[in-house]
């Protein structure tokens, strides 16, 4: 029996009504660089378990690290106690039952999970040296290469049980240029895989060059033109719509989508898709949260909306099929966010640009709840008759993502990962840049 069906069984002979219970195991290598040294190497094995008890609506939580059998029984006595000392959930209507689950392939990699500290080490000293190799300028001021790989089971008291063992390896690295006394915009590209195809070399080369690109910025007065947002930002306007569409905020009516099911809510050209069983993706897997079967869920089609993302509970409240997107019993959260291909090359976007900007990474914020975005670009170009002319500091852009994605926009052909975001370029026409003059 498992620790995680232990916990179950334990809470329910207590006298919980329900019970359930995720347990996780796994370890953790890291290897941390600071100016261009490694400045840090940490390895460690650890293992949680929570548990939920469940007293007719009343549901209290708790957890445990490196959990033994003797310590679930007192975790279970402790959020048995918990349960009983708070007031039923008034809209809690029970547990998921089991359902089939799906397979999806490309999650483990026993590559990755048979690295050794010194292998690591090294891929590590190979993306050092690759940047200093393309330009001496170029520094890293920061960065790591991590990999990790566990594994995760859950289980409930109306029969869920399922485990599954999971891999992933991630590097990222921030460089900068320097030349005199010039410096340059912070460069930054990562890559995250669930097995062993990342390419150190070349990630370190990218870097490098974003960096040296970003030398002799120049400041440009205030103006309106096309924006060109690369997937670094894309990515971050795409996950803000994915809590437009999270079934909990929709039920607490935070979101603007609360009563905006099968309106278009952007261009026919936008199609949004979360993809829980995408093969290899970062957020693939066979369940979810609660144990429910991950699944593919076609959320903006044509720009239209036509699901939300649930768990068991939001589901419920919202006479909807839960879609395989619990983070929790309680919580929802997005898996993989894909974005279909659109009909332009970045190329193409850049030549038919008179005036504008290339955005290739954006500090700042993107709300949910209203829309805004605003903050300072980095890694941005000044775009003057269909060619990148210069890179610009003292730049900001503001807008409001619900507009932006109603208005005519270009979306690229290629698609980039970021993260669990599989994302494309996208172009949007008559946008506000605000220059130094109105900072």
């Amino acid at each position: 029996m498992s620790l995680a069906e232990y916990a179950v069984k334990n809470a329910i002979k207590l006298g919980a009504t329900e019970a359930h219970a995720v347990f996780s195991e796994g370890e953790v290598l890291t290897v941390e660089v600071e100016r261009d040294l490694i400045s840090n190497v940490s390895h460690g094995r650890s293992s949680s378990l929570s548990l939920a008890t469940i007293i007719d609506g009343r549901i209290g939580f708790s957890s445990l690290k490196n959990p033994t059998e003797e310590s679930v029984k007192l975790l279970a006595e402790k959020s048995y106690k918990l349960a009983k000392a708070l007031t039923p959930n008034i809209y809690w209507k029970g547990l998921p039952d089991p359902k089939p689950y799906p397979q999806v392939e490309g999650l483990y990699d026993r590559r990755v999970s048979e690295l050794t500290i010194e292998e690591t080490i090294e891929l590590m000293k190979n993306a050092l040296t690759t940047v200093k190799n393309v330009d001496g300028r170029v520094s890293v001021v920061s960065g790591a290469l991590s990999v990790a790989f566990g594994n995760t089971e859950v289980a409930n008291s109306r029969g869920i049980y399922c485990s599954q063992e999971s891999t992933i390896i991630s590097c990222g690295l921030l460089t900068v240029a320097k030349e005199g006394s010039e410096v340059g915009s912070l460069a930054y590209e990562e890559h995250s895989s669930r097995k062993m195809d990342i390419d150190i070399e070349r990630l370190a080369f990218k870097a490098a060059k974003k960096a040296l690109k970003s030398l002799r910025p120049k400041t440009v007065k205030s103006f309106k033109g096309n924006v060109i947002l690369a997937p670094d930002v894309s990515s971050m306007i795409f996950a803000a719509l994915s809590q437009a569409y999270n079934g909990m905020y929709i039920w607490r009516r935070i979101s603007p989508f609360w009563n905006k099911m099968n309106d278009e809510v952007a261009i026919d050209r936008l199609t949004v898709i979360d993809d829980g069983v995408k093969p290899g993706g970062l957020a693939s897997s066979i369940f979810d949260g609660e144990g429910s079967p991950r699944r593919t869920t076609v959320v903006i089609e044509k720009g239209v909306l036509r699901n939300f993302i649930n768990n068991t509970f939001t589901a419920r409240l919202l006479n909807m099929e839960e879609t395989g997107n619990a983070a929790g019993l309680l919580d929802v959260a997005p898996s993989n966010t894909v974005v279909k291909p659109g009909d332009f090359e970045v190329e193409e976007m850049i030549a038919e640009t008179k005036m504008g900007l290339y955005v290739g990474r954006f500090s700042g914020y993107v709300r949910f709840e209203d829309g805004l975005l605003s903050g300072a670009v980095k890694q941005a170009f000044l775009i003057e008759n269909g060619e990148k002319r210069y890179p610009v500091e003292n730049c900001m852009i503001s807008g409001n993502i619900y507009e932006i994605l109603r208005k005519p926009i270009g979306i690229s052909r290629s698609l980039e990962v970021k993260g669990s975001y599989i994302v494309p370029t996208l172009m949007i026409s008559d946008f506000t840049i605000i220059g130094e003059d109105n900072l």
